[in-house]
């Protein structure tokens, strides 16, 4: 299941960043796109006090298909697959015969083709591991399990990698956190020991992937300038640039856009923050933030992942920020719908992976703070076809959509994922109470069982 990227502050390292919440990674719809989700109004619900404000949100990116497009070389793709596939291959040798170095130029030659590949940035990030080179073993692997094509088969595959990286830094929380979430993935017994054995050593799996930053004093005018103050850029990202889309057009000074005004001196905004990679490409993170009169909080809801070579494109959008009462007393809470679009060639296989993903999640921004009480993906669109045509292809064309419906209750603080007929469901079914269902936020619901 293909998820999306997220970055962490740019305040922190390069190496954090490439790391995130969960990763790097995010999308907006394509053109010809119904990213509409299934959410039903609250039982017996009264008028939403404040009305979706879809209008004051920032235009459409360009989609993922198109981004991925722009990249394509058409004329020489056929050489580009054949020398993926020779330097795949000789880079497995070298590290079969424990020659290490030479595996790893082999890998990153392969990944100058097809940067978004899950095997090669996996099998990148274990030759690093095996070398003792732990920063660039933690960046790759955690690349391949972000990768909009990576399936749950071979992320969970990839999280046991990832904990062993924890493991050899002596971070056994991270570890923990890396095992638990590839036993959620796929069943193996060799990850159920190590959780068995962190465990017995008292590590506790980490939260951190639904903690909301906090900032003290009042909230600056223009959140993404303070939230990148003093980060010029590093070895692998440069300085990082404000989308513009995210202002509010009055003429005046710079002032991000307010999604919603809650009153009592709470409000909520969005807004997007993009770097270029050293080596070609970009990476961006979208973040929503809760603003009251004397602090204000961020949290990460998605990204994308554009390398600028190779068939790969990614595009992710806020496309409705709701208050409403789906929890009985206090403030409304905040409902966020992103959407996010992948468009991925693979020059190994000749085959062409797109999708998209609908999310819907809520935000509790009461005097205490605000929290996560769930996200839902409620749709997820996948198509499979050729890259090259008329070359043979791993791939048989096909089209598939999962869905559910989401009915909140707010007689009980409750919200259901119901099934759809026609459909496979797009998240775990049931009824759940709102702060303690399958996931609480974006970044968790990709490792939902």
């Amino acid at each position: 299941m293909p998820r999306a990227r997220t970055l962490t502050p740019f305040a922190l390292s390069a190496a954090c960043v490439l790391i995130g919440l969960g990763g790097c990674k995010g999308g907006a719809p394509a053109a010809d796109a119904s990213p509409s989700p299934d959410v039903a109004a609250p039982e017996a619900a009264a008028p939403s006090t404040v009305a979706p404000l879809a209008a004051e949100l920032p235009a459409p990116k360009p989609s993922a298909k198109e981004r991925a497009g722009a990249a394509f070389d058409a004329d020489n793709v056929k050489e580009q697959a054949e020398a993926f596939r020779e330097h795949l291959a000789a880079g497995r040798k070298a590290v079969k015969a424990r020659r290490y170095s030479g595996g790893i130029e082999d890998f990153e030659a392969a990944l100058k083709i097809d940067p978004n590949h899950p095997s090669a940035l996996a099998e990148l990030g274990w030759a690093a591991f095996l070398s003792g080179d732990l920063d660039r073993a933690e960046r790759s692997t955690q690349r391949a399990i972000d990768s909009s094509v990576a399936s749950d088969r071979t992320r969970g595959a990839v999280l046991y990698n990832l904990g062993r990286i924890h493991e050899e830094r002596g971070d056994d929380g991270a570890a923990l956190t890396a095992y638990t979430r590839s036993l959620r993935l796929r069943d193996n017994a060799v990850v159920a020991g190590r959780v068995a054995e962190l465990q017995g050593k008292g590590a506790a799996v980490e939260a951190r992937e639904c903690d909301l930053a906090e900032r003290q004093g009042a909230p600056p005018s223009d959140l993404c300038a303070a939230f990148t103050r003093g980060y010029a850029g590093d070895e692998l990202l440069g300085p990082p640039r404000c989308d513009g889309r995210d202002y509010a057009a009055d003429g005046g000074a710079r002032a991000t856009r307010i999604a919603l005004d809650l009153g009592d001196d709470l409000r909520v905004a969005t807004f997007g923050i993009t770097a270029d990679f050293v080596e070609g490409g970009e990476n961006g993170t979208t973040y929503v933030a809760a603003l009251y009169s004397d602090r204000w909080y961020t949290a990460a809801l998605g990204g994308e992942y554009n390398p600028g070579v190779g068939y790969v494109g990614e595009s992710f959008q806020v496309t409705s920020v709701v208050a409403d009462d789906v929890v009985a007393g206090g403030r409304p809470e905040v409902i966020v719908t992103t959407v996010w679009d992948h468009h991925d060639g693979d020059y190994g296989d000749n085959v062409l992976e797109s999708g998209q993903e609908t999310v819907v999640a809520v935000l509790s921004v009461d005097n205490g703070g605000p929290r996560w009480l769930g996200a839902v993906k409620t749709s997820v669109v996948s198509e499979l076809g050729a890259m090259i045509e008329g070359e043979a292809s791993a791939a048989e064309e096909r089209r598939s959509e999962r869905k559910v419906e989401l009915v909140f209750h707010r007689d009980s603080g409750e919200y259901e994922v119901k099934a759809v007929a026609g459909h496979e469901p797009s998240a775990p079914l049931g009824r759940f109470k709102l702060g303690e269902g399958a996931a609480l936020c974006p970044p968790q619901v990709n490792f939902a069982g």
